[in-house]
């Protein structure tokens, strides 16, 4: 028994609180650093979400540029002899035009995790939690022990220049250089890391993608994938000159709450003096004679405090109380005119393209709303879908970023894969595989996406979101069928004019011999088309 006992008081020697940077040191793998390709990708997407959103916080046009450049060190992923996974180091450096940052923020903002303004907005955005960029900065400084460099300036301010580590214990920013500097930028911000990484096609293939949710942005890329290599450089235009609709803030809607989160809200509230004003205040589409309602189903008097509601009986009694919906207009979708834009830019050869938008809805609580496109023909098209042989290409969008990996794990890529295409016109492989040249858009925008994980990479399963996404499929399929059927007659009105060609020479000669008319062979053979006609 003392055995025990002291056992006991030994792990218990062992026990205490994890900050956040602890954590993801030990779980980086979770956000998306397990391997050397996810690792660049990742570092890549949460520097260019930072960026996007730093310039439609003010209401300018972003213009993003991304340099990735091989420096001549390796990195092993794998400690183990026998199976060596060798990386490649890159600089890593993404620059924006955007509002900039504060001097006493910029440390903050980089070196602690979970630490931003999006946590507690609920509000279409690209990030929530606050962990994005300040993990591919911990991830840099765990694989290549340097600094992250970052330049930061306002408007109507100085440039500032900071060099920081994360103090891992603290959960803290570790200042190493901060001083003022110049940069001939009116405002914006630059971030620069070292990170491993491996360069793929998939790397370049993101920004296209990324390109095709905000049309609104230019992106510049310059990549050397080799040390002393050629550089690699793309720039995507924007597609449109204007900024699209801010997303608005609205308040959480019952339906999308669990009652612990519900519980501890009324027990910290210190505004509201009973329970029915607590409901009609900080919920939305929740008045005064609702909230009394709510009340009365969950067996609650309406006028005792907020921190003495039982959370569990509220939230019963909303599943039964007929709550309107939330607001549908706060989100910002793309756009269907201005997602066919932004394909065409991108695939400018394209034989068709067309989109479609679903009205908003909700799910849970939580406003959504659903697009959908389609990209038919032309070589760009074909090159693309020739790197997924046997398998129709899927581009997934939430909330304007791409979703590179885990496409069998989302919902969005499922849907795609439940509509019987084939009664849309087109062509079916023997393993029930599209064998036409097609690329499928499918993109959602809401207050919260429900994401299968913290790296973001999938959409979870809910009926609702995938009620609206096959409505949207079908509306697209239908669009794509007339074309489909348009094609086919104009192919086959092309084939039976070649085949009239192999005679109209000799036919125009008999003409000649009848009539005495001298008339070339184009011309008979239009004659005869017109009589096939009428």
């Amino acid at each position: 028994m003392s055995s025990i006992r002291e056992a006991a008081k030994l792990e218990a020697t062992r026990m205490q609180s994890v900050n956040p940077a602890q954590y993801f040191e030990r779980n980086l793998h979770q956000l998306g650093f397990g391997d050397p390709e996810h690792a660049l990708l990742q570092t890549l997407k949460e520097l260019t979400d930072n960026a996007l959103d730093a310039a439609e916080a003010g209401n300018i046009l972003p213009e993003v540029k991304v340099n990735v450049i091989a420096l001549d060190k390796t990195y092993d992923f794998s400690r183990l002899k026998e199976r060596r996974i060798s990386a490649r180091f890159f600089k890593v450096s993404v620059e924006d035009n955007g509002i900039g940052i504060l001097p006493d923020r910029i440390a903050d903002c980089f070196g602690t995790l979970l630490y931003g303004s999006k946590f507690f907005i609920l509000r279409q955005s690209r990030g929530q939690q606050g962990v994005g960029a300040s993990a591919a900065l911990l991830y840099s400084q765990l694989t290549s022990l340097q600094p992250a460099v970052i330049i930061s300036k306002i408007s109507g301010g100085k440039a500032i220049y900071v060099e920081l580590k994360i103090d891992v214990e603290k959960n803290k920013p570790d200042i190493l250089v901060m001083k003022e500097t110049k940069w001939n930028k009116k405002h914006g911000t630059r971030i620069e890391l070292i990170t491993p990484g491996r360069f793929t096609a998939r790397v370049e293939r993101y920004f296209r993608e990324l390109a095709i949710g905000n049309p609104h942005a230019t992106i510049m890329v310059r990549a050397i994938k080799e040390p002393d290599g050629d550089p690699i450089e793309v720039k995507i235009e924007r597609a449109i000159e204007y900024m699209p609709r801010k997303p608005l803030e609205i308040k959480p809607h019952l339906l999308s709450l669990d009652p612990g989160t519900l519980q501890r809200m009324a027990e910290m509230d210190k505004c509201c003096r009973t329970a029915a004003s607590f409901l009609a205040k900080h919920f939305s589409m929740i008045s005064p004679k609702t909230a009394r309602k709510l009340l009365f189903h969950a067996k609650l008097p309406p006028h005792i405090k907020p921190s003495q509601i039982k959370a569990d009986r509220i939230v019963d009694a909303a599943k039964k109380v007929n709550i309107r919906r939330p607001p549908l207009n706060v989100l910002s979708e793309i756009g269907a005119e201005n997602l066919e834009k932004a394909l065409w830019n991108i695939y400018p050869d394209a034989e068709f393209v067309a989109a479609h938008t679903r009205p908003p809805w909700s799910y849970r609580g939580i406003p959504f709303q659903i697009e959908v496109a389609v990209v038919y023909g032309g070589e760009s098209v074909q090159r693309d879908v020739s790197e997924r042989p046997g398998k129709f290409k899927v581009i997934r969008l939430a909330n304007r970023v791409p979703l590179p990996y885990d496409s069998s794990d989302c919902l969005l890529y499922r849907c795609v894969g439940e509509v019987n295409w084939k009664n849309y016109g087109l062509k079916i492989g023997d393993h029930g595989t599209i064998t036409d040249p097609i690329i499928f858009v499918v993109s959602i925008v809401a207050s919260k996406v429900p994401y299968t994980s913290a790296g973001k990479f999938a959409v979870a399963h809910d009926e609702d979101i995938k009620g609206e996404t096959i409505l949207a499929l079908q509306e697209i399929g239908r669009r794509l069928r007339m074309f489909l059927s348009r094609r086919r007659k104009i192919i086959e009105k092309e084939r039976r004019y070649e085949y009239f060609k192999e005679f109209y020479k000799l036919i125009s000669e008999e003409v000649k011999l009848i009539t005495g008319e001298e008339v070339t062979p184009e011309v008979t053979l239009e004659r005869l088309f017109e009589e096939v006609r009428s």
